[in-house]
């Protein structure tokens, strides 16, 4: 059995979507926060496991994992059956599609803007995050307007790294 330790933050959203994927498919695993605020993610022993100094950060038997949608698809590769992330190349490749639209569209549009409210000092332009909110929430409920999943007509891993910033 693999021991998986996830190193996050909780109010993270990049680590909120492990988080939940890791509840939705049942595995256990042990979590060690890291205060961002205090600068653990920039110490030198963070920095041994991550050289990039960010969270998530997921150790599986050894093999260590940064980047919350490499962190996901490694989970749905190993723990699922197919369920979050198809292995049909077409469905594949439009769940991909939507986990790319996370990491950018999602990442510099209602993440920024939410930085810019909890952590002014930390957001470099709230008028163009929140711009950019507007547009990254357009196209999504433009999707959702006529479907109840982003990638699929079920939910898939799109889903999962959607949630936490348009829930």
């Amino acid at each position: 059995m693999t021991t998986l330790t996830l190193y996050d933050t909780a109010l993270s959203w990049n680590c909120h979507k492990v988080r939940l994927l890791l509840s939705l498919l049942g595995v256990h695993y042990e979590r060690v926060p890291v205060d961002l605020l205090k600068g653990e993610h920039k110490t030198p022993e963070f920095l041994s496991i991550n050289p990039f100094g960010q969270v998530p950060m997921l150790e599986a038997d050894g093999r260590l994992i940064r980047n919350s949608q490499a962190i996901l698809v490694w989970l749905s590769r190993k723990y699922d059956d197919g369920r979050w992330l198809p292995g049909d190349p077409d469905d594949e490749a439009e769940v991909n599609a939507w986990l790319a639209a996370a990491t950018f569209e999602l990442r510099l549009g209602p993440d920024d803007a939410r930085l810019a409210k909890l952590y002014p000092l930390l957001c470099v332009n709230a008028q163009l995050a929140c711009s950019r909110t507007a547009h990254a929430l357009e196209l999504y409920n433009r999707r959702l307007a006529s479907r109840n999943w982003l990638a699929l007509a079920r939910p898939t891993l799109a889903d999962v790294a959607a949630f936490p910033a348009i829930s």
